[in-house]
């Protein structure tokens, strides 16, 4: 399950855009690339909180990308206008962070320490990051989500599973930009610690979507009449969970 806007013609290190906070319009363009074996051609994707990400195959010249980015520049621009019109403004760190899956609430503390790292301790995430740029506190704070994600969603999908008859061999957790979960043909099936953020039923539905692939690897009309067996309004959460980038915090998708 996957969701990002994208551009492809026929087809590392970060610069960030700090340009949410405000609620401004995007500011001048910055983007970050990532190589990749499975892709011919370059392409470009656009993140709702603004982050542009040319994904190039490998030993691509840095010249050709930015002729490339050059060239669809508008596109780019235009896309990021409109994620910011669904944007809210947010500050840079959070101050709290919903764990809606859980119907917990945790308070987070930012501090300046040279000895980078996360402790939570009776609802309260304390944070140490060299400096309060975004870009130095959010991995910290990804990495705290897939560790409470580690200790939550492979026991919910096991327990998922054996209700419907369909156990996975093997269950990763992981934190991406543009996918809820998959299933692989050797029976793993990897789920994004992101689903932490979202309400029950919507994990259930990818606990479901993934499961029942562990039956059918396609969309085939079997697949999905077996998805909806076990969640009829299937469709209705399904829309919601591609919206739900639009929204998500920018230390999440940043």
């Amino acid at each position: 399950m996957s969701n990002s806007t994208e551009h492809q013609a026929n087809t590392g290190q970060i610069n960030w855009l700090e340009d949410a906070e405000q609620g401004d319009a995007p500011q001048p363009l910055a983007w970050r690339v990532r190589t990749s074996k499975r892709v011919r051609n370059l392409k470009i994707q656009v993140f709702p909180h603004g982050g542009v990400e040319i994904v190039a195959p490998p030993r691509t010249q840095p010249k050709i990308i930015e002729a490339f980015v050059a060239e669809h520049s508008d596109w780019i621009s235009k896309t990021r206008s409109q994620f910011a019109q669904v944007r809210a403004p947010e500050p840079t760190l959070p101050e709290s962070i919903e764990l809606t899956a859980l119907d917990e609430a945790i308070r987070i503390h930012f501090a300046v320490n040279s000895k980078t790292g996360f402790k939570e301790t009776d609802g309260l995430l304390t944070i140490r990051a060299p400096s309060l740029h975004g870009p130095d506190c959010w991995p910290l704070v990804q990495s705290w989500l897939k560790k409470r994600a580690k200790q939550v969603l492979p026991q919910l999908c096991m327990q998922t599973g054996a209700a419907i008859g369909l156990q996975p061999k093997r269950i990763h957790i992981r934190l991406q930009k543009t996918r809820w979960g998959s299933c692989s043909t050797n029976g793993t099936i990897s789920l994004n610690a992101a689903l932490l953020l979202r309400p029950p039923e919507q994990v259930h539905y990818v606990l479901i979507h993934e499961l029942c692939h562990l039956r059918h690897m396609n969309h085939s009309k079997r697949y999905w009449k077996l998805v909806e067996k076990y969640v009829p309004h299937w469709q209705e959460l399904d829309k919601e969970l591609d919206k739900a980038w639009q929204t998500s915090p920018n230390w999440l998708i940043g």
